[in-house]
C-alpha cells in the first residue's frame, strides 16, 4: 500500500488529530464500504438487499443458535449489570471454556481457567497481544496469503509490522499444497526473517492460523512442529490462531488432507511460554455478533500485559454467559458442532457444482472453515490467447502491469456489487498472486441460492466483455 506523509500531515492538520489517526483515516478504513453493505442485507423480506459471501459468517446454525439464547439467558443485576470480576473476562466462561479446550482440543497438559483472557473477539486479542509482545515498529511474521483483517489488528493500534512470508519464489513450489509443507514452511520464514532484518525490522513472533485462513486447510501437525521449531531457534513467540478449529467437513475430492490438530495438542520444540492459542465465538459457534475471544496462554508477564488494557476489549458478562451456557451444555455443543460439520460440507458441495459448472477453479484442497479460495485469473486478464495466464504474481510484475491488472482486480469487484453478490478480493488477502477471490459459502441456503443466481450472471457479463 502507498502511502503518503504529505497526505498525512495535511490530514492531521485538517482535522486536529495524531499523525496515527490520520495514517488509520487514510489507509484503514476497510470496514467503510462493508458498513454500506451489511446495512442493506438480502432477506426473504428484502429480496433487493445485498448478498455477502465477502466476509466469513457461517448463519447455517442460526436458528438454533437464536432458540438457544432465548431459552437460556436470565438477568443476574449481581453478576452481569456491575463489573463483576473485572475485564480479563467471566469465571464462568473462562471455567467453561478450560472444559471445552480439554475435550475438543485434547492438551497434552490440561488448560486452566486462569491460562485463559476473555475480549471482545480475537481481533482485539491480536491487538493486545501485539502491543504487549512488540515495540513499536517491530513485527510479527505471516505465511500468505493471510487474514485480510490482520493488516487492522496487527499495525492499527499496536503499530505492530506484519512481516509476510512467501512461498511463490521458493524452488520447486509447485501450489498451494506447499504452503502446509514443513520444509516450504521453514524456507518461507527463514526469507522473511532475512528480509525484515536488512529493513530493520526485528521479528517477535509468528501467527500461524490453523485451520488456514483463506485457504480452508488444517496443517499437518510435522509443519506445526517445524514451525514451532524455527521459533524457538529464533527466539520467538508463536501465536496459533485457531479459531476455525471445529468447523472441519468432510470433503471427499480432497487429497492428503489431515483433521485439525490443535499446538496445545503436540509436544512441541519450543517454550511454553513462547506458544499462546487464540480462539472465538464467531466461527464454530456462528455468532460473529456476539463479539467474544479469547487467548490461553502460560505465560504470566504476558497475561500481564493483556490485562492491564483489557478493558479497551471488554465483553459485557452478560453475552460472556451466553457462550458460557452453550459451553457447559456438553450434549448441545456436540450435538450443534456435528450438526455444522455436516451443514459444512453440504454447502461446500453445492457451491463446488456450481464453480464446476461454471467453469470456475478453485483450490480443492480444502476441508475446513465456511469458504473456498476461487480462480478468477482468465476474468482478471481478458480473452484468452494461447492457452496460458500471463505472469500475475505480485513481486514479478512491472508498476504498469501491477496497477493495470488491480484496476481489473477492482473492476470484477465493482461488476459483483452492481449485481448485489460480494466476493473478497485475493489482493486483500496478501495473495501473491493476482486473480483469485475468497467466497464464503455458509450463508442460508435461501440465500446462497439466489446468490449463486446473482453470480452466475456475473461470470456470464464477464465471459461476455472478453469476446
Amino acid at each position: 500500500m502507498q502511502t503518503s506523509s504529505q497526505d498525512i500531515a495535511a490530514t492531521a492538520t485538517e482535522f486536529g488529530i495524531s499523525t496515527r489517526g490520520a495514517y488509520n483515516q487514510l489507509y484503514m478504513r476497510g470496514w467503510s464500504f462493508f458498513e454500506q453493505c451489511l446495512a442493506a442485507p438480502w432477506s426473504p423480506a428484502t429480496p433487493d438487499g445485498v448478498i455477502n459471501l465477502g466476509v466469513a459468517e457461517n448463519s447455517l446454525m442460526h436458528n438454533q443458535i437464536v432458540k438457544f439464547i432465548k431459552q437460556n439467558t436470565q438477568v443476574d443485576p449481581i453478576s452481569q449489570l456491575t463489573y463483576g470480576n473485572g475485564p480479563r473476562g467471566s469465571p464462568r466462561l473462562q471455567r467453561a471454556l478450560a472444559s471445552f479446550l480439554n475435550r475438543k482440543f485434547s492438551p497434552l497438559e490440561p488448560v486452566k481457567s486462569d491460562d485463559i483472557i476473555v475480549m471482545a473477539g480475537v481481533t482485539p486479542v491480536i491487538d493486545a497481544l501485539t502491543w504487549a509482545l512488540c515495540n513499536e515498529g517491530e513485527g510479527i511474521i505471516i505465511p500468505q496469503p493471510y487474514y485480510t483483517a490482520f493488516a487492522t489488528d496487527i499495525p492499527g493500534r499496536a503499530r505492530g509490522v506484519i512481516i509476510p512470508a512467501t512461498f511463490q519464489d521458493i524452488e520447486g513450489y509447485k501450489g498451494f499444497d506447499d504452503v502446509f509443507d514443513a520444509e516450504m514452511n521453514i524456507q518461507a520464514l527463514e526469507t522473511a526473517l532475512s528480509n525484515a532484518e536488512s529493513k530493520g525490522v526485528k521479528a517477535k513472533g509468528l501467527m500461524l492460523v490453523n485451520p488456514h485462513n483463506p485457504l480452508g486447510r488444517c496443517y499437518p501437525p510435522e509443519t506445526i512442529r517445524a514451525i514451532a521449531g524455527f521459533c524457538q531457534a529464533h527466539n520467538l513467540h508463536l501465536i496459533s490462531d485457531e479459531i476455525y478449529a471445529q468447523s472441519i467437513y468432510n470433503n471427499p475430492d480432497a487429497t492428503d488432507v489431515v483433521p485439525f490438530t490443535s499446538a496445545l495438542a503436540l509436544d512441541l520444540p519450543i517454550d511454553t511460554q513462547k506458544l499462546h492459542v487464540a480462539y472465538g465465538a464467531s466461527k464454530d459457534f456462528c455468532a460473529n455478533g456476539l463479539r467474544l475471544g479469547m487467548l490461553h496462554t502460560r505465560n504470566r508477564g504476558l497475561m500481564g500485559a493483556m490485562a492491564s488494557n483489557a478493558m479497551l476489549g471488554w465483553p459485557p458478562y452478560l453475552v460472556q454467559d451466553i457462550w458460557a451456557a452453550m459451553l457447559e451444555d456438553t450434549d448441545y455443543t456436540d450435538e450443534f458442532l456435528g450438526k455444522n460439520r455436516e451443514l459444512l460440507g453440504e454447502s461446500y458441495k453445492v457451491v463446488t457444482d456450481f464453480l464446476r459448472e461454471q467453469g470456475v477453479g478453485y483450490y480443492g484442497n480444502s476441508n475446513a472453515g465456511m469458504f473456498l479460495w476461487i480462480d478468477l485469473r482468465w476474468h482478471l486478464v481478458g480473452k484468452k490467447e494461447g492457452g496460458q495466464l500471463p505472469e500475475l504474481r505480485v513481486g514479478k510484475l512491472s508498476p504498469g502491469d501491477l496497477e493495470r491488472y488491480l484496476e481489473r482486480e477492482q473492476h470484477i469487484w465493482k461488476v459483483l456489487g452492481e449485481n448485489k453478490i460480494l466476493l473478497a478480493m485475493g489482493s486483500v488477502f496478501a495473495s501473491e498472486e493476482l486473480g483469485w477471490f475468497r467466497m464464503t459459502f455458509s450463508a442460508s441456503r435461501p440465500a446462497l441460492e439466489v446468490g449463486l443466481e446473482r453470480l452466475k450472471r456475473v461470470f456470464d457479463a464477464l465471459k461476455r466483455s472478453q469476446l
